[in-house]
């Protein structure tokens, strides 16, 4: 699809895919699930099927995903989620890139990752510290997690947010601080940090602080409620640039919303390339022999 100028076929780094009975189920899941409550009651929660991304990503010019569905507390629930994904990824092979869900501290959690990793999973996440009651900065707490997907090399994704400005549902508690303190902990380990990684991205302008992020990457998730244009200038100006990924949040956002935020930046046409493809591509060491 022709974005600014140039043909991109975009790969977006965050959406997430519901099977229909947890749509139909959810008041039942809430009363266990105090995190799914939160999100899926308020105003601004959408459902989406497999189908309806696909279509999704064919208006929108979109190639591929990384999808997921939701992180639960319940190890048995993130299986029932990932089945779904992992299904869905097999229906459109190379379109629907897999992430497993786990519960961090859950009984069981290394084999879930072994089981999905075997089944084609690229990646584990969106995880979410304050729903599923862990400690992003505790390493007693992240090693299993972690050493389990270095070994299996797949990346983990985690919802992060801004310690300053409006609250909104399901914003939590984890910002730049303690996601920087995952990345001491875990060095070794591929890591994107959702929503732009709650600011965690301005600190590499600091030489001692690029240096200990090396693994981490950022997401634009929800970047239309967030942020301005600027972000995203400020973000390449500092030398950032080649670890920010295009990422929706589909259902909830689509690529349209976004697309006005790009044409307010200052970034150039290969800048946005690597934006909108390139720096996804890169970090899946997948070949991205497209002509730009």
């Amino acid at each position: 699809m022709a974005k600014g100028g140039i043909f991109v076929k975009i790969i977006d780094a965050h959406v997430h895919i519901y099977p229909a009975e947890f749509e139909r189920d959810r008041d039942k899941i809430a009363a266990a699930e105090p995190w799914f409550d939160i999100l899926t009651s308020s105003k601004i929660q959408k459902w989406g099927t497999a189908e309806q991304l696909i279509a999704a990503m064919d208006e929108s010019g979109v190639e591929s995903s990384f999808a997921t569905s939701f992180a639960f507390r319940s190890q048995e629930m993130c299986r029932l989620a990932n089945d779904y994904v992992l299904e869905a990824a097999r229906r459109y092979p190379g379109r629907i890139r897999p992430l497993a869900v786990v519960s961090p501290l859950a009984r069981g959690m290394e084999q879930e990752v072994a089981r999905c990793a075997e089944q084609g999973a690229v990646g584990v996440g969106e995880l979410f510290p304050d729903g599923q009651s862990f400690d992003l900065a505790d390493r007693s707490q992240t090693w299993r997690l972690a050493e389990c997907c270095r070994e299996r090399s797949l990346f983990i994704s985690f919802h992060t947010a801004e310690q300053a400005g409006h609250q909104y549902p399901g914003k939590g508690g984890y910002g730049a601080d303690k996601a920087a303190k995952f990345c001491f902990n875990h060095p070794g380990v591929k890591v994107v940090f959702a929503h732009f990684g709650g600011g965690l991205w301005a600190y590499e302008a600091m030489p001692e602080m690029k240096l200990a992020l090396a693994n981490a990457r950022y997401d634009t998730a929800a970047w239309p409620w967030l942020y301005g244009p600027s972000i995203l200038d400020a973000i390449f100006a500092i030398g950032a640039g080649d670890k920010i990924m295009y990422g929706s949040d589909w259902p909830i956002l689509n690529f349209s919303r976004f697309e006005k935020l790009l044409a307010g930046t200052r970034l150039s046409d290969e800048q946005k390339y690597a934006f909108l493809r390139g720096n996804a591509a890169k970090f899946l060491n997948s070949s991205d022999t497209e002509a730009k």
